[in-house]
């Protein structure tokens, strides 16, 4: 199955996670809170990516995929347009 932007920016937690995977955060915990989101179900937001392949575990980490990257590059330039 291939993602693309739009199933990032489709649901407001999913794309808050995302983000911060982007920035560098790779404790969901962390996320979560900071986001206000229910542990659970941020670990199955988390999950989701996974195994649509835009993320991958590390080492307990959670890191882009290269799919996730090419993602994360078009809402970087999605970003740059809209504003």
């Amino acid at each position: 199955m291939r993602m693309d932007e739009g199933y990032i920016l489709s649901n407001k937690f999913r794309k808050a996670i995302f983000q911060e995977i982007v920035s560098g955060e790779d404790d969901i915990k962390i996320i979560a809170k900071k986001h206000r989101i229910l542990p659970k179900i941020a670990e199955n937001i988390v999950q989701d990516l996974v195994n649509s392949k835009l993320l991958e575990e590390k080492n307990r980490k959670y890191v882009l995929t290269r799919e996730g990257e090419k993602i994360a590059t078009k809402l970087k330039m999605q970003e740059k347009i809209g504003t």
